[in-house]
């Protein structure tokens, strides 16, 4: 679906917040962090100062809204992604595309954009909600994922090639000597957000499992359209198109107050040449807020929701486990009441991409709660053995996977939580 359909939706079920002063570019950051704190709606800022194009931010801030976005319910996600993933459908091709109805040859992305400067050590303004189009020139197979983009001028833009398939991409293209050539949308339909935020195994097309997370009728904002620079596909339906060319030069990328929830440091990195930008008339600009916002960890988290299922499926001795938005979907709890695979279950969890702590505790813990899984790992580690790492450097700086077993014997006594007594019901003295 479009992503003005989709903010019509949301309005109609009361999960849209509409902002219809005028706000500065450097309040709105502020302006969602609140939200986020009380009722967690979208925002849609229809004033923008010094700014004709409104923005839109946190649509997928719950997994409810992420459900909505495809055409379900939270209880049915995850089913629709794995249906969609093992049944794709054949994209559709078409010359009927209103991302293209204004065309800029000679772009300024600086001002054809309200561009947001997120954290004040940040190195610029970033795009943070682009879906990034890419397309191996051998096997025709396209790629689609988001990428951040740092602002670096009127034309050009940061290009920071980190996860594995966007690396074995420019790798395979840039790095051999060929023209790489990308389409960054912006303002997607909401199946290919979905899509571009999952964990696709490497045979499938992304492009076609989007389609088959769509109705007959959202299929026709996924039909694609060629570009008008690049030898790139897009769906018809997306509010905004940037055209370009990768260089293998590097520059100075950075800093960034990453998903982390701290700065990604400043790096070398490529950069992107624009060439040009098309959008709809009556655009709107669809931002995601980075590091430590509930949009950015739902979005983190659904990722490899799919490898958690496939450990779990694989050790049926798992009673429960939980991704707690607490620990920005980096942390996963276990609970395990007995099992001599334990290290072998944590050693799984720890090789998924985003996962580098691993907490196992017993059944009689509430995986859901920081306060009992603190408790546990307080009063239950008590064989140095049982806690296992491995260094890890990679483009999150991060530095230790980590795994921590404090499951114990609950027969023994010493393990077993104080309860109190029942209350039997008043009694009169003897």
């Amino acid at each position: 679906m479009r992503v003005r359909d989709f903010i019509t939706e949301l309005e109609r079920a009361g999960s849209l917040a509409i902002v219809d002063f005028e706000v500065a570019r450097d309040q709105i950051p502020l302006m969602i962090k609140a939200e986020e704190a009380k009722q967690n709606r979208a925002m849609l800022f229809r004033r923008i100062r010094g700014h004709a194009v409104p923005i839109v931010a946190n649509l997928y801030g719950t997994y409810a809204r992420y459900a909505m976005a495809i055409g379900t319910d939270e209880c049915g996600l995850w089913a629709k992604i794995e249906s969609a993933v093992a049944n794709p459908v054949k994209s559709a091709a078409t010359t009927d595309a209103p991302c293209f109805e204004v065309v800029h040859n000679d772009p300024d992305i600086l001002q054809i954009l309200p561009l947001i400067q997120y954290h004040s050590l940040d190195a610029g303004p970033y795009i943070t909600s682009g879906l990034l189009f890419m397309k191996d020139p051998q096997t025709g197979r396209r790629n689609i994922s988001f990428m951040r983009h740092m602002v670096k001028g009127p034309r050009k833009l940061g290009f920071n090639p980190k996860s594995v398939h966007n690396k074995a991409y420019y790798e395979n293209i840039a790095l051999a000597g060929k023209p790489m050539e990308v389409a960054i949308c912006i303002g997607a339909p909401t199946e290919m957000i979905v899509a571009g935020a999952q964990w696709i195994p490497d045979r499938q097309d992304e492009v076609d499992v989007a389609c088959a997370l769509a109705d007959g009728q959202g299929r026709k904002e996924l039909a694609m359209a060629k570009c008008q620079t690049v030898d790139i596909e897009v769906p018809a339906g997306t509010e905004l198109v940037i055209e370009g060319i990768v260089s293998t030069e590097l520059e100075p990328e950075g800093p960034f107050g990453d998903w982390t929830g701290a700065y990604a440091r400043p790096q070398m990195k490529p950069s992107l040449q624009i060439t040009c930008v098309s959008h709809r008339r009556d655009l709107v600009y669809e931002t995601i807020m980075p590091a430590d916002s509930t949009e950015q960890i739902v979005l983190t988290i659904v990722r490899f929701k799919p490898q958690i299922e496939d450990v779990r499926r694989r050790y049926p001795e798992i009673l429960r486990t939980a991704v707690p938005h607490y620990a920005l979907g980096r942390l996963a709890v276990i609970a395990i009441d007995k099992s001599e695979r334990i290290p072998e279950i944590m050693n799984e969890f720890l090789k998924i991409q985003c996962i580098n702590r691993v907490i196992v505790v017993n059944g009689d813990v509430d995986v859901d709660s920081a306060e009992d899984v603190m408790w546990a790992v307080s009063n239950r580690i008590l064989d140095q053995k049982k806690v296992i790492s491995d260094s890890c450097v990679d483009e999150w700086w991060n530095h230790l996977k980590l795994g921590i077993d404090t499951t114990v014997d609950l027969t023994d006594i010493r393990h077993k939580r104080p309860t109190l007594v029942p209350f039997q019901g008043r009694r009169s003295d003897p």
